[in-house]
């Protein structure tokens, strides 16, 4: 036990180093559109990675909670704003007509309760000259809910800026969409059982079906995924789903 607590130290010792060193990695995964929507600008969820060794990545589930414990997640959220800002600022001086992605940002429930996280992005984008949506941040459906409060208000303040907000793992069980519609995001992403089901279970694709009619109904576009197979695909194709991002489409690739 003794030791099992020894390497999460050393661990969340390297953790905190990282940050001030910025030596996260950042992947991407590509979130494509389903439906013919003309000129779409491309759309990415960004996904973190820490190197423990020189050959060896850590994934999320790993360090994450690490972070989570000891508070640092603000922080870490903060450095992916701040890495997109200098990404855009880099490539636009390359190619000053680049049209930029959409950057789909985890966010975690710590952060949602920064004061001062709010005005750190707004500085961020003007400073980098970010064009309205390249920041999309994703909220776990859970901590939606018990941080609704939280949310609305981080929603207040970053809309003006030009930011959207993702609602992820939704399930559409009985009673959400209230909740929902009172949030009121850009898009919503089924959770990863409801996609899986889509295939399955003739239940599953009643589930998909009406989560995705519902939000079209709030003007709210959804999003498959962990799509894993083309069968499913084709699946969610024929719902009218609005995108979808999984292995079966393209697994994360570095980012840069």
């Amino acid at each position: 036990m003794d030791q099992e607590v020894t390497v999460q130290n050393d661990l969340a010792d390297r953790l905190v180093a990282a940050l001030q060193k910025d030596e996260f990695i950042l992947f991407r995964q590509a979130i494509v559109p389903l439906m013919p929507m003309g000129a779409e600008r491309s759309f990415q969820e960004i996904l973190i990675r820490f190197e423990e060794e020189e050959t060896k990545l850590l994934p999320p589930g790993t360090f994450l909670p690490l972070l989570e414990e000891y508070g640092l997640m603000p922080f870490l959220d903060r450095w992916v704003v701040s890495r997109i800002g200098k990404w855009v600022r880099v490539g636009r001086g390359i190619k000053p007509d680049w049209e930029v992605p959409r950057n789909s940002i985890n966010l975690s429930s710590q952060t949602l309760h920064d004061p001062s996280f709010a005005e750190f992005t707004r500085k961020h984008i003007q400073a980098a000259g970010l064009p309205e949506e390249t920041l999309c941040f994703e909220i776990l459906w859970e901590d939606a809910v018990e941080h609704a409060e939280s949310l609305l208000r981080l929603a207040a303040q970053l809309r003006p800026a030009g930011c959207c907000f993702t609602i992820a793992r939704f399930e559409g069980v009985q009673g959400s969409l209230e909740l929902l519609k009172a949030l009121g995001p850009d898009f919503v992403k089924l959770s990863p059982r409801v996609v899986r089901n889509v295939d399955q279970f003739p239940s599953g694709a009643a589930t998909a079906e009406t989560i995705h009619r519902e939000c079209r109904s709030l003007g709210i576009r959804t999003i498959a995924e962990h799509v894993e197979s083309d069968q499913v695909l084709a699946q969610l194709r024929r719902m009218g789903i609005d995108y979808a991002q999984g292995f079966g489409i393209l697994p994360p690739q570095p980012w840069a």
